[in-house]
């Protein structure tokens, strides 16, 4: 692997430094907040390692990358609300 990857190593890529963001964001939390969302990550952490890992078929590359971006973005959101709150 050079400087140049795939479209789908970027994809891949793009997804880990997301999610990598978004845990140093739970990590400034405090509590019982704190271990449910950094709970959460860890699931979507374990469907990430299945993408970067494992020879799937392009059928089921696409399901799980989908499931992390959603299970992600639904992670942000909640994120982004309970700021709002505070």
């Amino acid at each position: 692997m050079g400087l140049f990857f795939t479209n789908w190593e970027g994809r891949i890529r793009k997804l880990r430094k997301k999610w990598d963001r978004t845990r140093e964001k739970v990590l400034k939390r405090k509590g019982t907040e704190k271990q449910q969302l950094l709970e959460k990550l860890d699931q979507i952490e374990n469907n990430l390692r299945l993408l970067e890992e494992k020879e799937l078929s392009r059928i089921d590359r696409i399901k799980v990358r989908k499931e992390v971006e959603i299970d992600l973005e639904e992670l942000i959101d909640t994120l982004n609300q309970k700021e709002q709150k505070s």
